[in-house]
C-alpha cells in the first residue's frame, strides 16, 4: 500500500507548549476528512522531526500524551507510532517507548532508565 503523507497549511495553526516542546493543538485535525486521524497526527509529529524539534534519540510523545494532546483514542495513538516506524522515522524499544531515528541512533540521556543512570554513577 502506498504511503500517504499529510500536508497541512501552518499559516493559521495555533500552537501550545507542552513537555515535548511546541505541539499542534487538537483542533487542527480534520476529524471529518478522508485522511485517517493517525496519519494526520503522524504527519504533525513528522513535521516536528523535520523542523528539528524532535531529534534522533529523542522520545516520540507517548501514547498517553498523544491521546491527551490531540483528543484521540489510545488505539489511534498506537497507530501513530506504527506509522512513524513504517516511514523509517522512529523505532520502539519494548517497555521504554518510541524514539526518533533508526534503532542505531543513540538515545538522549534523559530517556535512560533510572537504574542505568545509578549503575553508571556507581561504576
Amino acid at each position: 500500500m502506498p504511503t500517504l503523507y499529510v500536508s497541512i497549511d501552518l499559516a493559521d495553526v495555533r500552537f501550545e507548549q507542552n513537555m515535548y516542546g511546541v505541539v499542534y493543538r487538537s483542533d487542527v485535525l480534520d476529524r471529518e476528512g478522508l485522511v485517517p486521524l493517525y496519519k494526520q497526527v503522524a504527519g504533525l509529529v513528522r513535521d516536528q522531526i523535520e523542523r528539528g524539534q524532535l531529534q534522533a534519540g529523542d522520545p516520540v510523545p507517548s501514547e498517553a500524551t498523544l491521546e491527551k494532546e490531540y483528543d484521540i483514542a489510545r488505539t489511534t495513538a498506537r497507530r501513530v507510532a506504527r506509522e512513524l516506524r513504517e516511514q523509517g522515522l522512529a523505532y520502539t524499544v519494548q517497555g521504554e517507548g518510541t524514539f526518533v531515528g533508526p534503532p542505531s541512533a543513540p538515545r538522549s540521556s534523559k530517556t535512560m532508565p533510572i537504574y542505568q543512570k545509578i549503575a553508571g554513577e556507581v561504576a
